[in-house]
């Protein structure tokens, strides 16, 4: 049996959505490098916030197309609380850690 995503435009097959997940997954883990103070020095050439808003939007667009699942909702929520957390004067990376790898979990969330 295959299982295929539905989406508004049709359907993706099970490896597809799989193999964008894990994409999805490379993208967020990203944002932790960005901003650990251990690792945050070797790329400082990034431009945080447009990469941060990029992905957002690719979210974004990824609920429009699968009609809005609810796991989104915290995917976006959670994303959004650490960008918020970056913009602190006291900024608490174990705060933002937790919350990007919150977001993280909910990806596999996503249901077919």
């Amino acid at each position: 049996m295959v299982v295929k995503m539905n989406h508004k435009f049709g359907h993706f097959d099970h490896d597809q959505f799989e193999s964008f997940k894990t994409k999805l997954h490379k993208e967020m883990y990203w944002l932790l490098l960005y901003k650990d103070p251990k690792t945050c020095d070797q790329y400082s050439y990034v431009d945080f916030n447009k990469y941060y808003e990029g992905l957002m939007r690719r979210i974004n667009g990824l609920s429009s197309l699968l009609s809005h699942p609810v796991e989104i909702v915290g995917i976006l929520s959670n994303l959004e609380a650490a960008f918020l957390e970056t913009k602190k004067e006291n900024f608490d990376y174990k705060i933002y850690r937790k919350l990007v790898l919150d977001a993280h979990a909910l990806v596999d969330k996503i249901k077919e």
